[in-house]
């Protein structure tokens, strides 16, 4: 187990840690969450979240706290925006250790092989390496069904305690978004109480969770009611009640999470199989299987019948996917031995994965127009190309070895590789469409204090984090301020084309307008637009951006 806990510390130092600030802020959720912190923290307002000096409704507070904290112990930068989402993640896995060392019938062995099976998957590496709020959400959803498990499996006063401490971690989640920190849960717990008869704790067991949970949020609830009276009507309408029934917001159809938890399992649908052989003669009958299964299937269920769908939503189900997806790994793997669908997992994973880095790198040689890398960035494909070599080298070395946990260390052992030279190597026409950093860098030497920034609404929070401003105008539409801008009776600052040029006519000779959109926006607005002074671009692709000085 040493040897297991080295190898654990080696996969969050070199993959989750040590890359954490190497790429930009992509727009428009890393850079929405790092300026709401900063913006907390220059505004000097820990109750009404703020986004380019407007009111921002469309989350409660917890998230951003966390934001506004990690850049004033770090500083305003990409580390610093992301570290919230990768502590959050390693939160989740210390409190799956001990909840499958406690009730999984491998103890320990099942512990750690949830914490690298959730550590290892995709979906879950890629938000905690990213700043979003779903990382922190499910972190106290998780937390919060452990905690019920804890207490259901105890009495007297540690039930009680653990009881509270559960509402506590819900009412924690509820302040990072809303009420699905109450669905959720709730659904999943109700479920499993009946489905194990326990009729009676569906009334007995809510109150002391209540309780926790009021300590929690009300504090919050009823400052934010007194501060901006608006926020509820808007955040239980709009945030909740609209986006569940309407199709306004990310419409997609019923079967949308389900690709989506097919893509964010990864290559452990390589070795689904065996662990399918390990708990499908348990997982209906034991009651810590049943648990799991009710809080997988549950959230899956709601948030698919719900009209708004993003592909961050399920990371929830993937904390209880793991325990299942250990418990039966072992069982199968390490106990009865069954170890040939697993050797033909690495041998079949290792083909596929040099098979698409050849590929891959046959098309860069021929350079065609559409390459992913462009010829100054040879050296990110032939890192790839290496890292495919290094994975598949022990991806043998586990399908040869005879001993169990060494076959299951060299396949963590391949996948550290391919984790940390991710941010390394993200294509440069990709950044040019998902950051506008590299760009504003770029011009700010040029580009004086008293400049007056507009912005399309897309990079809007990218110009506003890169100039630490926050009366950056929008051009053409509110976008995701529109509501915010309502509140506070700002509707001047979306300026329309008309507006724009008369806006430019009277600050050209005052320190200037900077003008921040997509390459495409401009190329179609570019007749109706003052002559500019100058012009910078990321990219030439439609779907880079430029600065446009006036």
């Amino acid at each position: 187990m040493k040897k297991m806990l080295f190898l654990l510390l080696v996969l969050i130092v070199l993959a989750y840690l040590a890359p954490l600030g190497v790429r930009e802020l992509f727009s428009p959720d890393e850079t929405r969450y790092g300026e709401i912190g900063r913006e907390m923290r220059v505004l000097n307002d820990w109750v009404v979240p703020h986004l380019n000096g407007v009111h921002y409704f469309e989350k409660p507070v917890m998230g951003y706290w966390f934001f506004a904290a990690a850049q004033e112990l770090f500083g305003e930068n990409a580390f610093a925006v992301r570290f919230p989402c990768m502590l959050m993640t390693l939160l989740s896995a210390a409190a799956l250790f001990f909840f499958s060392r406690r009730f999984s019938p491998g103890g320990m062995q099942d512990a750690f092989l949830t914490v690298f099976t959730f550590l290892l998957m995709p979906l879950v590496f890629g938000l905690a390496t990213a700043s979003t709020l779903d990382p922190l959400f499910s972190c106290f959803l998780t937390i919060g069904m452990v905690l019920f498990y804890f207490a259901v499996s105890s009495s007297g006063w540690r039930k009680n305690a653990f009881l509270f401490a559960c509402g506590a971690a819900f009412g924690a989640a509820f302040l990072t978004k809303g009420f699905l920190a109450i669905v959720l849960p709730g659904l999943s717990i109700f479920v499993y109480l009946l489905w194990t008869r326990r009729y009676k704790e569906l009334f007995l067991l809510p109150w002391v969770p209540l309780l926790g949970f009021l300590l929690i949020s009300l504090p919050w609830a009823w400052a934010i009611h007194r501060a901006a009276p608006d926020f509820w009507p808007y955040f239980i309408y709009d945030e909740h009640i609209k986006r569940f029934l309407e199709k306004e917001q990310h419409p997609e159809p019923f079967y949308f999470f389900v690709p989506v938890l097919l893509g964010g399992l990864g290559y452990l649908l390589f070795y689904l199989p065996t662990a399918v052989r390990g708990f499908r003669k348990t997982v209906f009958r034991d009651d810590f299987f049943r648990y799991n299964f009710c809080w997988i299937v549950l959230p899956f269920l709601f948030l698919s019948a719900s009209t708004g769908k993003l592909p961050t939503y399920i990371l929830p189900c993937f904390a209880p996917i793991a325990v299942l997806f250990a418990a039966g790994f072992r069982k199968a793997f390490l106990e009865e031995g069954k170890v040939g669908a697993f050797n033909l997992a690495c041998r079949i994973f290792g083909g596929a994965v040099l098979l698409a880095a050849i590929v891959l790198a046959v098309i860069q040689l021929s350079n065609p127009e559409w390459a992913l890398f462009n010829k100054a960035e040879s050296w990110k494909w032939v890192s790839i190309l290496l890292a495919a070599v290094v994975l598949a080298v022990f991806l043998h070395f586990a399908a040869t070895e005879k001993k169990g946990w060494e076959k299951l260390a060299y396949l963590c052992i391949a996948l550290i590789p391919v984790l940390f030279l991710y941010p390394f190597i993200v294509p440069e026409r990709i950044e040019a469409r998902k950051t506008v950093a590299s760009l504003l860098e770029r011009v700010k030497p040029k580009v004086g204090k008293d400049v007056k920034l507009i912005a399309f609404r897309h990079p809007f929070h990218g110009v506003c984090w890169g100039f630490r401003r926050e009366d950056v105008y929008l051009y053409r539409f509110g976008g995701e301020l529109t509501r915010g801008l309502e509140f506070m009776n700002r509707q001047d600052r979306v300026l329309d084309i008309e507006e724009t040029n008369e806006f430019i006519q009277k600050n050209r000779n005052r320190g200037g307008v900077l003008l921040v959109l997509p390459n495409k926006l401009y190329r179609e607005d570019q007749g109706k637009l003052p002559k500019p002074r100058w012009v910078e671009s990321n990219s030439k692709d439609r779907k880079g951006y430029s600065a446009v000085f006036f």
